[in-house]
């Protein structure tokens, strides 16, 4: 019987080199030539953008002809979406059709297991009440001392080299009204926090309408529901992005470089407080900036008085 392979898609906007050499690793993996590729291409946002935009189009229309995927399915959008109605509007629309999807930006080469682990864990996780999404990507660049398995649950979500299901995408509130539970109770904020002290101080920058982010209002419905991601013990998605070609991610250094395929076993997962530490120290930045968010999370109506 032939398998029901997650449909992939890319989004891309004006970076036609990293866009190819995601695809280029994209078309190397394992079950790539039984996978559709839907890719998702940004109308410009300003004039001068346009030529690196007409790039990307070209790199995809190409794409297209080349048949290394079971099909290549391009979107150019005529007008600027913005990342994450790009992302909300994308997926949403191929989730609608085959009900679980594989997300992929332009700057994320993958390895060369990263479908098979991908589609192995969609089948395995369908029906776990308690994930509600999984990844290729670990942040961690050594798991803490003491832990087996191939993979781990985490109550943070990712969103580079990334998976889900339609029982979780069609309930995600992208109000994010869900923060006013937040705002209530010191102790859930305390918990949103438990992998990162950013998580918090990010959402309300995206409703205060200072980052464009489809990524946190996700987490939080997620959170919210009790749902963790399974990632796998060893990284399998790098990042070309930080280079500062990006909207998005600015200029540094990804948290894991380390790219590599490795065999797997995939079971049941529960919540790690080693790994939810380790999270925390990844992801919770420099002691200054560490302090100040945990102030601002602790009273969120010091934010507002600091303008923030």
């Amino acid at each position: 019987m032939t398998r029901n392979l997650a449909p992939v898609v890319v989004f891309a906007y004006n970076r036609p080199v990293h866009l190819q050499r995601t695809l280029d690793a994209l078309a190397a993996c394992r079950l790539a030539d039984a996978c559709e590729v839907h890719a998702f291409a940004d109308g410009p946002r300003t004039e001068a953008a346009a030529p690196a935009v007409a790039d990307v189009r070209a790199v995809l229309a190409h794409e297209a002809t080349r048949g290394r995927f079971a099909g290549f399915h391009v979107d150019a959008a005529d007008a600027n979406r913005g990342l994450a109605n790009s992302v909300i509007r994308g997926v949403g629309s191929v989730i609608e059709r085959r009900g679980r999807a594989i997300v992929l930006e332009d700057d994320l080469p993958v390895a060369p297991d990263f479908l098979a682990f991908m589609n192995d864990c969609l089948d395995f996780y369908a029906d776990d009440p308690a994930v509600g999404a999984v990844t290729g990507f670990c942040p961690l660049q050594a798991m803490p001392v003491g832990f087996e398995g191939d993979v781990f649950l985490a109550m943070r979500n990712s969103s580079q080299g990334w998976a889900t299901w339609g029982r979780v995408w069609n309930g995600v509130d992208w109000s994010a009204a869900g923060m006013e539970r937040l705002e209530r109770d010191r102790s859930l904020r305390r918990a949103f926090n438990r992998e990162g002290n950013d998580r918090y101080d990010r959402l309300r920058r995206q409703l205060a309408g200072r980052i464009d982010s489809w990524s946190i209002r996700f987490g939080l419905s997620l959170f919210l529901r009790g749902l963790g991601t399974v990632y796998p013990a060893v990284n399998r998605v790098g990042n070309i992005g930080y280079d500062g070609s990006g909207v998005h991610c600015g200029v540094g250094t990804p948290k894991n470089e380390r790219v590599v395929e490795s065999p797997y076993a995939l079971r049941r997962v529960t919540l790690d407080p080693a790994i939810q530490q380790a999270f925390h120290r990844t992801y919770s930045g420099a002691l200054r900036g560490r302090l100040l968010r945990e102030a601002l999370a602790a009273w969120p109506a010091l934010a507002a008085r600091l303008g923030r």
